[in-house]
C-alpha cells in the first residue's frame, strides 16, 4: 500500500509496466500508489490522466493515494470521489503542495474524517531537518553516516506526537508511515489505547538494516526518515509483531544508479528511495523462518490490514467466498540470494544486494489469472484493475 511507481513523470526511475513486473514476481497482487508523481495527485485532472496512463499498463490490481498538503478542499473531495483510497501530507517541504501547514493538516483531517479517508502522513519536523542538516554541512559532514547522525528520532517523534494531538480533534484515521524511531513508536501505541483511531506503518528497510548498514552501503541505503539504531529496529520488531504497528509496506522508490551513487561524495546530493518492492516479501518470509514474526501474522500485516485500511476488503486481502481470487504461492524452502541484475524493475541497484535467505513466492494469482510462475512474470500489461474503496 506505499509504491512509488514513478509513473507519470520519471520514465527513467521506474513505470508502472516495470513496476508491476516487480510486484507479480515479488507476490504482491494489488499496489497502491503515492502522489508524488508528475504532475501530483492532487486535482481530478491529473488523478484521470494518471489513470488513463496506468490502466495501459499494469499487469496487477492497482489503486491510488491522492496529495492532500496544502491542496484545496474542493480538489480532495472530488480526487475522492472518483476512487482515491486515502491521502498523503508530507510535513517536511520537499514535495510543494504536498507539505501541509499545522492548520491545513487539522483542516484536513477534519475533512478526511468526514469523507471516511485515512490521511498518511510522512511525520518529520521539516524545520529540525533542515537546520540539522545546515549543521551537518557547515561541520564538513556529507559522508554517508552524516544522514542518520544530522537527522536524529527527535524530527520523527516531534512530527508523530503533533498529528496524533491534532488528529484527537477530529475523526480523521490517521496513518504514520514509515515508522523508524522507538519514541514514536511509544506515542502511536499511546494514542491507540486512548481510543484513537491511529495505526503505524514500517518497511523491511527499518527491520533488517540500522544506520550501521550506512557505512557498508552508503547512498544506496539512504531512505526518510534515515535507518537508526538498534534499539530502535527492535522496538520496530515488537510493535510488528503486538499490533501497535499494522502495516508492512515496502516503500518502493526506485531512482537511477548515477542519482544514487552521487551521495558516495556527498550523501545529501543522493535522494532517498530504493528499489524494494520485488524483495520485501522474501526478505520476510526468511524472517518468518527466522522466528522473527508468524507467517499468520506477516499475511495480517501485508495483506489483510492494507486491503481494510485502503476501504478494498472483504474483495481484497482475504481468501474467502466472493473475493478476488489474489492468492501467492509460497515455498518456504526456497532459497535466495538478491542480485540487482535479476530484477525486473528498470532501476538494477538495490539496497539489499548479496543478501540471502530461505522463503520464497513461486506463484502469483490476480483475479484467478497467473501472472508470475517458476520464475517466470507471465502476465500482459493492461489486466491489472483499477481498485476504488468499496460503499
Amino acid at each position: 500500500m506505499h509504491v512509488h511507481l514513478r509513473d507519470p513523470g520519471f520514465p527513467e526511475r521506474e513505470n508502472f509496466e516495470s513496476g508491476t513486473r516487480a510486484a507479480a514476481a515479488g507476490g504482491v497482487t494489488t499496489v497502491i500508489d503515492m502522489p508524488n508523481t508528475v504532475p501530483a495527485t492532487v486535482t481530478l485532472k491529473a488523478f484521470n490522466e494518471k489513470k488513463a496512463i496506468v490502466d495501459k499498463k499494469s499487469l496487477v490490481d492497482y489503486g491510488f493515494i491522492g496529495g492532500a498538503g496544502e491542496v484545496p478542499a474542493k480538489d480532495i473531495r472530488e480526487v475522492a470521489q472518483a476512487g482515491a483510497t486515502a491521502f498523503k501530507s508530507f510535513l517536511i517541504a520537499r514535495f510543494k503542495e504536498l507539505a501541509a501547514s499545522d492548520y491545513t493538516l487539522l483542516k484536513h483531517m477534519e475533512l478526511l474524517g468526514e469523507l471516511d479517508r485515512p490521511l498518511l502522513v510522512h511525520a518529520e519536523n521539516g524545520d529540525l531537518v533542515d537546520k540539522f542538516m545546515e549543521e551537518a554541512v557547515a561541520a564538513g559532514r556529507t559522508d554517508p553516516m552524516a544522514h542518520c547522525e544530522f537527522r536524529p528520532p527527535i524530527c520523527e517523534i516531534e512530527a508523530t506526537q503533533r498529528c496524533v494531538t491534532l488528529a484527537a480533534e477530529t475523526d480523521v484515521h490517521l496513518h504514520i508511515c514509515h515508522m523508524t524511531a522507538a519514541g514514536a513508536v511509544d506515542i502511536v501505541e499511546w494514542a491507540q489505547a486512548m481510543g484513537q483511531n491511529v495505526t503505524g506503518e514500517t518497511s523491511t528497510n527499518y527491520l533488517l538494516f540500522t544506520q550501521d548498514t550506512m557505512k557498508k552501503r552508503g547512498p544506496y541505503a539512504k531512505v526518510d526518515p534515515p535507518l537508526r539504531s538498534k534499539d530502535d529496529q527492535l522496538r520496530l520488531w515488537e510493535a510488528l509483531n503486538d499490533g501497535t504497528i499494522g502495516v508492512l509496506a515496502s516503500d518502493h522508490a526506485p531512482y537511477t544508479k548515477e542519482e544514487k551513487e552521487r551521495g558516495f561524495d556527498n550523501i545529501y546530493d543522493a535522494p532517498s528511495g530504493g528499489v524494494v518492492i520485488e524483495t520485501t516479501l522474501p526478505l520476510m518470509l526468511d524472517a518468518v523462518n527466522k522466528d522473527k514474526i508468524s507467517l499468520e501474522r506477516l499475511v495480517e500485516v501485508f495483506s489483510t490490514n492494507p486491503a481494510m485500511m485502503n476501504g478494498l476488503y472483504p474483495k481484497k486481502g482475504d481468501l474467502m467466498l466472493g473475493a478476488d481470487a489474489d492468492v501467492v504461492i509460497c515455498d518456504m524452502d526456497k532459497a535466495f540470494h538478491i542480485k540487482g541484475e535479476n530484477l525486473q524493475t528498470i532501476q538494477k541497484i538495490t539496497p539489499y544486494e548479496d543478501m540471502k535467505g530461505k522463503g520464497m513466492p513461486i506463484m502469483t494469482l490476480v483475479r484467478g489469472e497467473v501472472v508470475f510462475e517458476d520464475g517466470q512474470v507471465i502476465g500482459k500489461p493492461g489486466y491489472g484493475s483499477f481498485q476504488m474503496p468499496l460503499e
